[in-house]
């Protein structure tokens, strides 16, 4: 069997503050969820242009990609876990303004708060984690946080499920529904920055007194970066015109509402998303971290691609899902892989120029697809999203196929000295 052997003990001698990290973006993850999978149409159905409930999603990654190399300056400098604390407060903000206003400026403005959450949160929870799991348990905490905020994320979606009781029980419409639900979204993801309360403040990398400087690359990890992030970007541009859109594509495809489509889209398939990561681990520990990112991202690939050829929404939903597992399967592969190869004291730097420029170009394409979508061209979208895949899955294999990761390194030389030992141990046993 090809997974005979994976194993799950990986997940055992996680230190306690990289499990309090990890098990606090639960409540985080919830409210995102809930926004990823209704947002837009819910933007949509208060009377605001498709087109322009795109470009409200393109202002939040404007934003985040924005400010991402300023908060991981400030990131390096005076503390990781105060801006994960900050950025998870005001996300909770966000959610809340996006439910209780109507007003189209205002609605801009949360997407450039919720922007500014997201840029304080993304630069520093990686390099927290990555500090707090140390070398020997880093790709099983990555794998567990991906894990815990794709089954967040499905609770988020499943949510919108609560809309159809609400609207023929007690006549909510639609609207009113999802307002109520981004509200008690919003005051549940505080937990998530209460909880890290409880864990050790990281050690600053750079002295207060040394002044406030941004580094477009770091100069260590220059090259390392540099074609990681170049990969990065290219499979930003492809799923941003497609991935963030989906409910939306549903119901201009199929006619099918959010609160039909959503737990489906979000929901289900973050299970799936969450289960799949924990084989992570096991696979990268079998075939290398490398090959682990490459095989998830080219399987996936080819279901996307198949996805407008599709005759109905069920069997949409069901592509789409293992799509989706195939793909966030690579997530904490890459994570893991950056932050292993980039020396401690440059990896909020390293953390903040991905996710900078990953938001960028996704938010770019994800407007991009927006209006392709709104003027009729429904399969386009997935075209040129799976033309960008291949070429960053190419790029990516042959910029990094020589590289591995300091713990498969000591792996391979152990099982190497052990080889050895074998051999000697026989002669000597023949001998005596």
């Amino acid at each position: 069997m090809a997974l005979k052997g994976l194993s799950f003990s990986e997940y055992r001698g996680i230190p306690r503050d990289a499990n309090i990290l990890v098990y606090s973006s639960f409540f985080n993850w919830m409210g995102v969820g809930l926004l990823w999978g209704t947002l837009q149409l819910f933007l949509f159905q208060e009377g605001i242009p498709f087109a322009t409930a795109g470009l409200v999603l393109t202002v939040w990654g404007l934003t985040s990609a924005g400010t991402t190399l300023i908060f991981g300056g400030f990131a390096d400098r005076y503390g990781r876990k105060r801006l994960v604390i900050m950025g998870g407060l005001v996300a909770s903000l966000t959610i809340g303004i996006f439910g209780l206003v109507t007003d189209i400026r205002l609605l801009f403005a949360a997407a450039v708060l919720s922007g500014l959450s997201e840029a304080m949160y993304a630069v520093a929870w990686g390099a927290l984690l990555a500090e707090k799991a140390g070398n020997a348990k880093r790709t099983s905490a990555f794998s567990l946080s991906f894990f815990i905020s794709t089954i967040s994320s499905a609770v988020g979606g499943f949510s919108a499920a609560i809309l159809v009781p609400l609207r023929s029980i007690y006549g909510l419409d639609l609207v009113t529904g999802t307002r109520f639900l981004y509200v008690a979204a919003a005051i549940l993801s505080i937990i998530g920055p209460a909880m890290i309360l409880r864990i050790q403040e990281s050690r600053s990398t750079l002295s207060p007194s040394s002044g406030f400087h941004i580094r477009f690359l770091p100069t260590k990890s220059r090259s390392i970066v540099r074609k990681y992030v170049f990969a990065s970007m290219l499979i930003a541009l492809g799923a941003g015109m497609v991935i963030p859109l989906m409910t939306g594509w549903a119901d201009l495809r199929f006619g099918v509402t959010y609160d039909v489509s959503a737990p489906i889209l979000q929901g289900v398939n973050s299970i799936a998303m969450g289960l799949a990561n924990l084989l992570v681990p096991s696979l990268s520990r079998r075939f290398g971290t490398v090959k682990t990112i490459v095989m998830t991202q080219g399987a996936s690939t080819v279901f996307l691609f198949s996805i407008p050829f599709l005759p109905t929404f069920p069997i949409v939903g069901a592509v789409f899902v293992v799509r989706s597992m195939l793909m966030m399967m690579s997530n904490p592969a890459q994570n893991s892989l950056l932050m292993g190869l980039v020396p401690d004291e440059e990896r909020s730097s390293a953390s903040a120029i991905s996710a900078s420029l990953w938001r960028l170009p996704n938010s770019f394409s994800t407007f991009i697809g927006a209006y392709l979508m709104g003027l009729g061209f429904l399969a386009l979208p997935f075209y040129l999203c799976t033309a960008l895949y291949v070429t960053a899955i190419s790029y990516f294999w042959f910029a990094f196929r020589h590289v591995s990761l300091p713990e498969e390194e000591a792996r391979l030389l152990k099982e190497k000295i052990v080889e050895s030992a074998v051999p000697i141990a026989a002669t000597d046993e023949i001998r005596g």
